[in-house]
């Protein structure tokens, strides 16, 4: 293992990642996973030059920020209002069937309480950018059990929020009687943190955007979308929240005002980049070496995230009078892991709530 000056790593790092990603994409395979071929590669683990990942992963964390940002535009309250029957039945339950299956199924295999949560929720995700380009390639995208099977995967990412708040509570709590009040303290933080964000976000978004808007000037609109998600991200993180969560408030606001389609165009080119960065990040985390004992543990891990989502969706979706080929279909469009499943993997190592071992199966896995 060889270390290199700051200004060749970074050179080292985009001439990686424009290779890889370009190969990738000509080969019809996701970003996302070339970006964790980049990071594996220049990592600490691998032989060759590497590059130090704690800057990366520091600026990385904006990845998360931004997505969440994104997904917020998305959803505002009165989507969420619209589609709630939806969002609290099959995408909701899915989350929560699959995580509790595969939390006790890992527990059951010995697994510690908290660990076992948390890997059930991480199995749990899919991803959305998969399941689109796949039905995209396949000329489906338009199919019943598409759109739903995009609806669900995209309110997975909903769902996600709640863990992104519970799992750094989850380290520093031991016995139930602290978990319960600790989670319960983060809940009234959450809380707190939507009310502020909400109302800022109805008395100060709107007209600041507006007279923003008023200036047509790209740059300044630009300066002023980072500098809002930013701030409600410094917001939830000063209330002991991460700023993923922030973040996702504010994306929630802007979602209602008319600047929603301008916002996110503003943001996308961040957001995809620190994304890259932030997959570079977990490459980085995963070590080959330590593969080989794990094997067995990373190919059923695997397996459990295919057959528990494929069964749980095709079972729900069935039972809510859907025919049985859309049923199996939509499972199987599920199946796959997903992004945020890689993200909770990250905040849970972060927190301790996973130990290193449990953590490379659980990144191998998905």
């Amino acid at each position: 293992m060889t270390t290199t000056p700051p200004f060749v790593q970074i050179l080292l790092l985009l001439g990686a990642a424009v290779a890889v990603v370009l190969l990738f994409q000509r080969l019809r395979i996701p970003s996302s996973l070339g970006y964790l071929l980049v990071g594996v590669l220049l990592g600490p683990h691998t032989a060759g030059p590497v590059v130090d990942a704690a800057p990366i992963q520091a600026i990385a964390e904006f990845g998360i920020v931004f997505l969440l940002f994104t997904i917020g535009l998305n959803f505002s309250l009165p989507q969420i209002h619209a589609l709630r029957h939806l969002v609290l039945g099959l995408g909701t339950a899915q989350v929560a069937l699959t995580t509790a299956a595969v939390g006790l199924i890992a527990w059951a295999a010995g697994v510690a309480p908290l660990a076992a949560f948390v890997v059930g929720a991480v199995f749990a995700q899919s991803s959305t950018t998969i399941i689109s380009k796949q039905l995209a390639e396949q000329g489906e995208e338009h199919g019943r059990h598409a759109r739903l099977g995009v609806a669900m995967s995209v309110f997975q990412d909903v769902t996600a929020v709640p863990f992104v708040v519970v799992i750094p509570v989850l380290a520093g709590a031991a016995g139930a009687a602290t978990l319960a009040l600790s989670l319960g303290t983060a809940l009234g933080k959450a809380l707190l943190a939507f009310v502020l964000v909400f109302f800022v976000g109805r008395w100060l978004l709107r007209p600041l955007f507006r007279i923003v808007a008023a200036r047509r000037s790209a740059e300044l609109f630009t300066l002023t979308v980072l500098l809002v998600s930013l701030a409600a991200g410094a917001t939830t993180q000063s209330l002991g929240l991460s700023m993923a969560f922030g973040a996702f408030l504010a994306g929630m606001m802007l979602g209602e005002t008319e600047f929603r389609h301008q916002v996110e165009s503003s943001v996308r080119p961040f957001r995809d980049v620190l994304l890259g960065l932030f997959f570079i990040g977990i490459g980085m985390r995963l070590d080959p070496m330590a593969l080989p004992p794990i094997w067995h543990l990373v190919l059923l891990g695997a397996l459990l995230i295919v057959v528990s989502k494929v069964l749980i969706v095709a079972a729900m979706v069935r039972r809510s009078g859907i025919d049985a080929q859309t049923a199996w279909r939509t499972g199987l469009l599920l199946s796959v892991g997903g992004e945020f499943g890689l993200a909770l993997v990250a905040i849970a190592l972060d927190a301790t709530v996973l130990d290193a071992r449990l953590g490379q199966v659980a990144i191998a896995s998905v």
